[in-house]
């Protein structure tokens, strides 16, 4: 089957990407044979990044980079929504044999860390035309990569292969998930065309135990399902679950490592604490087995969607890839609710109403804690406003200031950098706990609140000088500036105190030049949007400045 499934994906390409693909760089030239697999292999790159992103292949011609100088990437986009730069490598194999060489890898693997490093002068027009949606990902902090090896062969990819592209994603990878690994061989692309690529509607059967029904006036049912199910779910069809969800799966963030960490260690425990999963079906019914008897059902739903959960799922099937064992102990709460009468406005409206409920952060349970108002009574004696609580008025002005700003200003006074690499990593850890460190060294009280304000002026100071003196430097070095704010914040502080004839400007320039040396000079491989959530490789560059 091999071969028919290559000339299926081909035909599908053919017909739908046909005059979409750009060829004006071998439009002329003489072996059509040639001109074919070129054009395969670029449609091939829109269909991989259609499959993975869920956006229209049609789109996506300006996305296609293959060609001369393309350092290995034949394919760049980035989906703003999600957040995410999707970098590519192609290969077409006609005869259905083959995965993607060493030498190809490499080359890729090295283009991949020249557009990471913000250095593209090397690179072709079609690269460099992306610029805007490269620097959009590199200079968010919240961004995430994914590298894709997609071809038409059946093999997989030989262990040096797979052991390099894994190398490099782990070394970008030491202080979160900043970057993915996605392999789609034959099967897959075949699978892809298959569905349409865009989404032909999600069939699916799901186990409820203990299930229960609702008929009027729209026909739902709930109950249980086991967690392994749902980690099938999205191993099946991937961000595809979530098309008519405001949001797809974000990936590690404190909620969905929560989610991870019970999944991991209290699985029995895991319906009592999770919210559970709800889901639209444009049709679902029982089936006949299993009779009447609510104990167990299968259900057949078409049109599935998740609406609300998509965290939920991706944390468990996160989990599942991890520790499987322990997933299959744990129930997870799901209703499926029929949208057959009124498939457009009742579908949204299920949508929007499930995602609009106020949930409890974190951070809001600082105000319990009676430092913070003792802080706020203080200023407010002298004019200034101190926010702490959520739903306060928002937004920084010359006589008020948030709970962001006080921790982020504390941090980066902090005698030693860990508070300021916390900060940067997860500034929710440092106010996770009211009750204990890291929060109880950063507010008690013999923290005033006129202390606290002229530390919060003095970093706001300091950053609106590193904001300015930033625009001086470019490529990598810019992304030092951008990826290590709270770093040179942080130094710049430490650096005033030793330094009181200096004006802060001045600080400030001699401290990012010394920042952007000792990475050079300590860390010239790693991307920066990782160095400064390191504390192991900041310590260093503390030593080092």
């Amino acid at each position: 089957m091999s071969k028919l499934h290559v000339t299926q994906i081909g035909g599908y390409l053919r017909s739908t990407l046909g005059g979409i693909i750009p060829m004006d760089d071998v439009a002329k030239h003489s072996d059509t044979a040639h001109v074919d697999k070129v054009f395969l292999t670029r449609a091939l790159t829109a269909l991989a990044i259609s499959h993975l992103a869920d956006v229209k292949a049609e789109d996506l011609s300006s996305s296609i980079t293959d060609g001369t100088d393309d350092g290995g990437i034949d394919g760049i986009y980035f989906d703003p929504n999600e957040r995410t730069l999707y970098l590519v490598q192609t290969k077409w194999h006609e005869d259905g044999n083959g995965s993607i060489e060493l030498g190809d890898t490499l080359k890729f693997i090295n283009g991949v860390s020249s557009v990471l490093n913000n250095e593209l002068s090397s690179f072709n027009a079609r690269i460099k035309a992306r610029q805007s949606d490269i620097q959009s990902a590199l200079y968010d902090a919240s961004s995430k990569f994914v590298l894709v090896i997609a071809h038409t062969g059946q093999q997989a990819l030989a262990g040096p292969v797979s052991e390099a592209l894994q190398r490099y994603v782990d070394s970008q990878n030491d202080t979160s998930e900043l970057m993915k690994l996605a392999v789609l061989g034959q099967g897959e692309v075949h699978k892809a065309v298959s569905a349409g690529v865009a989404g032909a509607p999600i069939a699916l059967e799901v186990q409820l135990t203990g299930w229960g029904q609702i008929r009027d006036p729209h026909i739902a049912f709930y109950g249980q399902v086991c967690a392994t199910d749902i980690a099938a779910w999205m191993t099946a069809h991937g961000n595809r679950l979530f098309a008519t969800n405001l949001r797809q799966f974000l990936g590690g963030n404190t909620v969905n490592d929560d989610i991870v960490k019970t999944l991991k260690t209290k699985p029995e425990d895991f319906w009592y604490l999770n919210n559970g999963i709800t889901a639209i079906a444009s049709q679902v019914g029982k089936k006949p087995i299993g009779g009447n008897h609510s104990d167990s059902g299968i259900f057949e739903c078409s049109g599935f969607n998740v609406v609300n959960g998509a965290q939920t799922v991706g944390s468990i099937h996160a989990a599942n890839a991890v520790a499987p064992d322990q997933v299959a102990k744990a129930k997870v709460s799901v209703r499926i609710i029929s949208t057959a009468k009124n498939p457009t406005e009742f579908g949204t409206e299920v949508t929007r109403c499930t995602n609009t409920q106020n949930a409890i952060a974190k951070r809001d349970f600082v105000a319990l804690d009676p430092e913070q108002e003792r802080i706020r009574q203080e200023l407010h004696f002298d004019g200034v406003e101190y926010a702490y609580k959520s739903g306060a008025t928002p937004g920084p002005s010359p006589a008020r200031f948030d709970l962001t700003e006080a921790v982020l200003a504390r941090a980066c006074a902090f005698p030693t950098v860990e508070m300021a690499v916390q900060a940067k990593r997860e500034i929710s850890k440092l106010w996770e706990d009211i009750s204990k460190a890291p929060y109880k060294v950063l507010f008690n009280p013999s923290v005033t609140g006129p202390a606290l304000w002229s530390l919060v002026q003095k970093r706001r100071h300091i950053e609106s000088a590193m904001q300015l003196l930033s625009m001086e430097y470019s490529g990598r070095d810019a992304l030092i500036c951008v990826h290590g704010n709270r770093f040179i914040e942080w130094a710049s502080m430490q650096a005033l105190d030793g330094c009181p004839a200096k004006t802060i400007e001045e600080v400030v320039g001699e401290t990012i030049a010394k920042v952007v040396a000792a990475v050079k000079a300590n860390y010239g491989d790693s991307y920066p949007a990782s160095l400064f959530k390191n504390l192991t490789k900041c310590k260093v560059l503390a030593a080092a400045i």
